[in-house]
């Protein structure tokens, strides 16, 4: 079945955002669930939607994030395992965490996060923190966090990320624990560049890293799902321009894109339950670290959106393409003389075998 081309995926969503909007759901006299609270609470689960209306608007206009979100502060609430700074450049911090066990592996661990996000994702209350977690099985980690910048960091690409961030990082550590092979965690954005690090590391017969491993990362852009709505040319030339002005792409914009890619659960469900039902969630520590965006550098984000998204330049195959020789004729199948006579047709035996 061919694959949809780009215009008829944009149809698709464009509906399916339209049917999210006109769905009964949404409003007081067609939901049936909402009509059942009203008249259970003579009303007042409306007036408890006003009112968190009113407080959501007052802390848009201020912009001091949503309510509750600032009883998860880090160095307070989230981000409290034990550890110290030990390097800082322009772009990031390196921290390293104390032991909470007297022996520990020989062989750290290094995080690299996402700098569209800030670090302590995996860092968040202490019951839910993974980084207190592996320090508490006796490795010794160490964890970048990135800056957020401004303006004056337009200029910031990605092998600025690559050098100031993975590199320099790697260089803080071998000098901690020289000689010690290093185990590389990426995080999303952090894992895509990990993968960039491990690969010119491989080129140039860097040999510190003991093993990659990546969570939620992404390598090969051929299907990047529902964000190749918004990401073609004439839409990177777009977020070009509005990034050109201000030398960064803001935290709300981004959220925007997000939240419109589901907007069924990020917007009107929870418009729903907060506005209609008068039900608010307590905050937690997730919800409040999502609140904690970041900027994207001009140079850096167009750079990831065209090299990455558009051409793909990190995929495999163009890789293999670059290192392979010219086209030959196909080689025989097997070789007899060499005792490797062809013995059935694929898919062969096993793969049968019960």
């Amino acid at each position: 079945m061919p694959k949809p081309s780009c215009h008829e995926n944009v149809v698709s969503f464009t509906v399916r955002q339209l049917l999210d909007v006109m769905s009964p759901a949404n409003f007081l006299w067609t939901n049936p669930a909402v009509l059942e609270r009203t008249a259970q609470t003579g009303g007042a689960n409306l007036i408890q939607g006003l009112r968190n209306l009113m407080a959501d608007v007052q802390h848009q206009q201020s912009k001091s994030g949503p309510p509750g979100a600032q009883a998860f502060r880090a160095g307070h609430e989230v981000a409290v395992t034990p550890g110290q700074v030990i390097f800082r450049n322009s772009l990031i911090e390196l921290i390293q965490y104390a032991p909470s066990v007297p022996q520990v592996r020989p062989e750290p661990i290094l995080i690299v996060p996402s700098w569209i996000m800030k670090y302590y994702i995996l860092d968040l209350s202490p019951d839910n923190s993974l980084i207190r977690y592996l320090v508490g099985q006796g490795y010794t980690v160490f964890s970048i966090s990135w800056a957020n910048p401004g303006r004056e960091g337009r200029d910031l690409g990605m092998d600025d990320y690559l050098r100031l961030g993975v590199m320099e990082a790697l260089d803080a550590i071998a000098a901690v624990v020289p000689g010690q092979g290093i185990h590389a965690t990426g995080y999303c954005l952090g894992g895509t560049l990990l993968a960039i690090a491990a690969a010119a590391m491989g080129r140039d017969g860097d040999a510190r890293l003991a093993s990659v491993s990546m969570l939620a990362a992404q390598t090969d852009f051929t299907e990047p799902g529902e964000m190749a709505l918004f990401i073609d040319s004439s839409q990177v030339s777009f977020l070009e321009d509005i990034m050109w002005d201000q030398g960064y792409l803001d935290t709300t914009q981004m959220a925007s894109a997000f939240q419109l890619l589901n907007s069924r659960d990020l917007v009107w469900s929870r418009l729903l339950k907060d506005y209609l039902m008068g039900d608010r969630h307590p905050m937690s520590d997730l919800m409040a670290w999502n609140a904690d965006g970041t900027r994207l550098p001009y140079c850096m984000h167009t750079e990831y959106l065209r090299r990455l998204f558009l051409n793909n330049d990190l995929q495999w195959i163009t890789w293999l393409n670059a290192h392979s020789g010219q086209h030959t004729a196909p080689p025989s199948m097997g070789n007899t003389t060499a005792g490797l006579s062809p013995l059935c047709a694929a898919p062969g035996t096993y793969v049968r075998q019960v």
